[in-house]
């Protein structure tokens, strides 16, 4: 599986766990638009590590770099 498949499956199953079912396209606002909240950001941050052995500590963290499916992807 493509990582972009993988990665939007876990942000639909964060949305899901809060009663949001409507689906995203890969730019749509994540966090401005309030569908997840820093702690949802924590979980996601958590499945790249695990997932891809993403390491967020070399990077200067900016949450618009996970606002959008796309935004998240290029960080892997």
């Amino acid at each position: 599986m493509e990582a972009k498949e993988k990665i939007r499956g876990q942000i639909q199953s964060i949305l899901n766990k809060h009663g949001d079912f409507e689906p995203f396209n890969d730019t749509d606002s994540l966090i401005y638009s309030g569908r997840i909240d820093s702690l949802n950001v924590l979980e996601i941050v958590g499945f790249l590590e695990q997932e891809f052995q993403f390491d967020i500590s070399t990077l200067e963290f900016d949450e618009s770099q996970f606002d959008s499916l796309n935004n998240i992807v290029a960080l892997v």
